[in-house]
């Protein structure tokens, strides 16, 4: 798989190319150039083309990357995920959504000594699970 540095540098060079082209295209009024200023207008369009799905690409390959440094950063800690990142912790995350849609969905604290997921309200009771503290409104 190519890295993103290569992409980039392959787009640079597709640039230069295609603003090669371009000065050749405008660059001559005979009408014998006629023809070679159709085939230099195919490769413009055609290195376009090609500009166009190298950027998609490395957009791809950018999407790609970061879900792997998520993957790598997500911890099994049961009954559910955490993230974890150097120091910082993040979650929990629901099992139950990420198991079966990859997707992360914080839970959320529960009055029942535990954690709830809003999105498919599966309920996860574990050993350290704290009671956070009455919010006190003061006047």
């Amino acid at each position: 798989m190519p890295d993103i540095a290569s992409i980039g540098a392959a787009l640079a060079s597709i640039k230069t190319a295609t603003d090669i082209a371009k000065l050749i295209k405008e660059s001559g009024t005979s009408l014998e150039q006629a023809e070679i200023k159709l085939q230099v207008a195919d490769l413009i369009s055609s290195l376009a083309d090609a500009k166009i799905e190298l950027a998609e690409l490395q957009t791809e390959m950018n999407q790609l990357k970061d879900k792997l440094n998520q993957r790598a950063a997500l911890k099994w800690v049961k009954p559910y995920y955490m993230i974890q990142s150097g120091d910082e912790v993040e979650g929990p995350f629901c099992p139950s959504c990420y198991d079966n849609n990859e997707k992360m969905i914080r839970l959320q604290g529960s009055g029942r000594n535990g954690w709830s997921c809003l999105t498919c309200e599966g309920f996860y009771k574990d050993s350290e699970y704290v009671q956070p503290p009455p919010i006190r409104v003061s006047r």
